[in-house]
């Protein structure tokens, strides 16, 4: 046995067991080990940076809503329709049917609707609109772009019949804002 000590192939191949045996047992596991903590690290730092991004747009949004605080209320007044407005309201609105070659009947009665505030009221407004599809179409995109609040509930849609021009009619329910003044 002593002899087998001395030969350096046997020395070397005990050496080469003994490194595989530690690099099998002790690195590979430890590799493994490192591999997930890293991940773990990576997983963290990107719940830390969303987080880190999240308070940053929270107090960006912060600051712009105190910068156009004092604008709120003058805006809210800007969309309420003003009585005593009804022409003007109604003349935008016959404008707006014209350039877009649509036929319209408005019904509202600015004397009735449910009280919002001390001042504001909630009138229910009807708009019987006939015409093109298309041309009905762009009316209402561009009834969005007006100035007042209008809230659109229904909307129904009927084709003329034995008609293939194209035409429809449509009514429109819903309610706009007013405020006394």
């Amino acid at each position: 046995m002593h002899k087998l000590f001395k030969n350096p192939w046997f020395l070397i191949a005990a050496l080469a067991v003994t490194l595989l045996a530690i690099i099998f047992f002790l690195m590979i596991p430890a590799i493994g080990d490192i591999k997930n903590l890293n991940q773990k690290i990576i997983g963290q730092r990107t719940l830390l940076e969303s987080r880190y991004e999240k308070r940053l747009s929270i107090k960006t949004s912060i600051q712009n809503y105190n910068a156009l605080r004092p604008q709120i209320p003058a805006l809210l007044d800007a969309i309420y329709l003003t009585s005593g407005n009804e022409i003007e309201f109604i003349t935008s609105m016959e404008t707006l049917a014209d350039k877009h070659n649509v036929q319209q009947t408005i019904t509202f009665n600015d004397q009735t609707g449910e009280a919002v505030t001390q001042n504001k009221k909630k009138i229910p407004i009807e708009i019987f609109l006939n015409g093109n599809y298309a041309n009905i179409l762009m009316y209402l995109k561009n009834l969005e772009k007006l100035n007042f609040y209008l809230i659109i509930e229904s909307v129904s849609l009927v084709p003329r019949i034995n008609d293939t021009s194209g035409s429809v009619k449509m009514l429109l329910k819903g309610y706009t804002f007013w405020q006394t003044k």
